[in-house]
C-alpha cells in the first residue's frame, strides 16, 4: 500500500538493465524499499529510475575506471581480495540511484494527481526532493571513498 495515498501499489517485476559493471536495478526493490505513491504510472517510474541510473553512472565514471584498472569487471562478482566490500558497494550504488529517482518523482507528484481533499504536502514539498538528493549524493560520495563533506585549503 502506498504510504501517501492508501492506494495499493501494483508491484512490477521489471529489471532495468545496467552497464554490466554496476548492478541491474529491480523495480519491485525500488517500489518496496522507497514506498512510492500508487498514482505513478509504470512508464514514469521506469523513466525516472533509468535517468537516475545514468546520472549516478556518470558521477561514478572515475571510480569505475579506477576499479576496472585493478581488475574489477563487475561490482557484484568482484573477487573479495580486490574489492572486499563489494556487497556493501552494490547496496550503496542502489541507494544512490533509488533515492535520486525518488527525489525526481516526488517533485513531479503535483502533475500526477491533484485532489484537494487528499492533498499531502509531504509528497510535494521541495524539501522532500532535496532530502532524497542528499541521500543519493551521500551514497555516491561513500562509494568514492569520500566523507559527507570536503574541505579544501585555498
Amino acid at each position: 500500500m502506498s504510504g501517501f495515498s492508501g492506494k495499493t501499489i501494483a508491484l512490477v517485476e521489471r529489471t532495468i538493465v545496467n552497464d554490466g559493471f554496476w548492478p541491474d536495478l529491480l523495480m519491485t526493490e525500488f517500489q518496496n524499499g522507497y514506498r512510492l505513491p500508487g498514482e505513478y504510472a509504470l512508464d514514469m517510474l521506469t523513466a525516472d529510475l533509468t535517468t537516475a541510473m545514468h546520472e549516478v553512472n556518470l558521477d561514478l565514471a572515475k571510480l569505475k575506471a579506477r576499479w576496472q584498472d585493478v581488475g574489477v569487471s563487475n561490482v557484484e562478482s568482484a573477487d573479495s581480495t580486490v574489492l572486499p566490500e563489494r556487497t556493501f558497494q552494490a547496496s550503496l550504488y542502489k541507494r544512490a540511484v533509488y533515492t535520486r529517482a525518488k527525489a525526481s518523482l516526488l517533485t513531479q507528484f503535483a502533475t500526477v494527481t491533484r485532489r484537494e481533499v487528499a492533498e499531502n504536502t509531504g509528497k510535494e514539498a521541495p524539501e522532500r526532493a532535496e532530502t532524497f538528493l542528499v541521500f543519493s549524493q551521500q551514497a555516491v560520495r561513500a562509494l568514492q571513498g569520500r566523507g559527507r563533506m570536503t574541505a579544501v585549503l585555498l
